[in-house]
């Protein structure tokens, strides 16, 4: 028995410890977090889609309240026109936060099939 056999694995080992992780296990440590990373991102992006949906919800009943001005009468054309086009920037403000979220979760999505190859 030669001593490379003999000692094979404790020279491993201590090559190891000396020079750090090979280039496989560093690539393997490095996927394991890359998966845990984003399978944890999606998830919580997934989550937070709830409270984007939500806000186009409400912008929508606001902007559907300031249609019909709150219930009140219209004594104030220009109050009335500038709270619509502002009601209505609030909802497309977060109708397009909400559209961007979904871009961000599908790019994560293909990102961690990526990572899983």
């Amino acid at each position: 028995m030669n001593a490379t056999t003999e000692f094979g694995l404790f020279v491993k080992l201590a090559l190891a410890v000396i020079k750090g992780d090979d280039a496989e296990a560093r690539a393997i440590k490095i996927q394991k977090k890359a998966i845990a990373c984003l399978t944890a991102q999606i998830a919580a992006k997934e989550f937070h889609q709830l409270s984007l949906e939500e806000a186009i919800e409400n912008a929508e009943i606001s902007l559907d309240e300031a249609r019909v001005n709150f219930g009140d009468l219209i004594t104030d054309n220009e109050s009335f026109i500038r709270t619509l086009l502002v009601r209505r920037q609030e909802r497309d403000v977060a109708e397009l936060a909400l559209k961007e979220h979904k871009e961000e979760i599908v790019f994560l999505k293909e990102e961690l099939e990526r990572a899983k190859k």
